[in-house]
């Protein structure tokens, strides 16, 4: 599908014709949300290097005082959850086609932005910049995903008989640097789940609602939609934007209600 375009040529075509092909495949027949000590043999390692880190550092340097206050607040609540096991770090889907390799990191430390563009503030679109991998533990943190899906497909007695083999990054990258470098050239930034540039948190932390999801310092104006989760959640964003939604129209202010990020 990715690399023969011929024959993604000819799965798009039946596609189109008939909703049959291998496009017809889900992009997770089963899946398990994993934390991180099922994962990685380092999870105490990581976790008490995040702790220690200079968290401001890992922000863009004009990061406002209270922005970098809440960035160090859940990387301190992350460093507790990578030692645990009550929270999710590892999407681990399986598809039911002949490949399979979906890896979710859902809880990356690195943190980007959303800003107008100075160019031209109302003409142009927002200037995103993911900043992924900009905290070095997030690539550490991969490398054991991406060592922790290896083991599942060819050490388990289950799946033996399928006769695997590795297609990218390939057998010969072993390293938490050669990960590091084929991470730095194929990771999607976001996997369609973007939260956090409306976060509910305290304001000294750089919150911009409140718990009743109004905005602060504005009057009549509150925001419902993925933006309000603080952090990404440890499943997908679809399914919780309707529970948010759903908890703001029981309030009886249904009608603020905005768009829907979908997954």
């Amino acid at each position: 599908m990715f690399r023969n375009a011929t024959f993604a040529s000819w799965a798009n075509s039946v596609w189109q014709a008939n909703k049959t092909g291998p496009n017809s495949i889900a992009s997770g027949n089963a899946a398990a949300w994993l934390p991180f000590p099922v994962i990685s043999p380092r999870s105490l390692e990581i976790s008490t290097n995040l702790s220690a880190q200079n968290h401001g550092l890992y922000l863009p340097k004009d990061t406002d005082p209270t922005v970098v206050a809440g960035y160090a607040a859940q990387m301190k609540s992350y460093a507790a959850a990578l030692k645990g096991n009550n929270t999710a770090f590892y999407n681990f889907g399986i598809t039911g086609g002949t490949s399979n390799g979906i890896i979710v990191d859902l809880h990356p430390l690195s943190r980007g932005s959303v800003n107008i563009d100075p160019r031209d503030p109302y003409g142009r679109v927002p200037v995103v910049d993911y900043r992924a991998l900009s905290n070095p533990l997030d690539n550490a943190i991969m490398a054991d995903i991406i060592r922790y899906t290896r083991k599942f497909h060819f050490e388990n007695p289950l799946t033996a008989s399928f006769q695997t083999s590795e297609v990218v990054p390939g057998a010969n990258v072993k390293t938490d640097q050669q990960l590091a470098d084929y991470l730095a050239g194929s990771l999607s930034p976001s996997e369609y789940h973007p939260v956090g540039t409306c976060a509910m948190m305290p304001r000294e932390l750089g919150g911009v609602v409140d718990e009743q999801l109004r905005v602060y310092g504005v009057t009549g104006l509150r925001v419902v939609d993925a933006s309000v989760m603080p952090t990404l959640v440890g499943g997908n964003t679809c399914q919780t934007v309707y529970a948010v939604a759903e908890k703001v129209c029981c309030g009886g202010w249904c009608w603020v209600l905005c768009c829907l990020d979908a997954c």
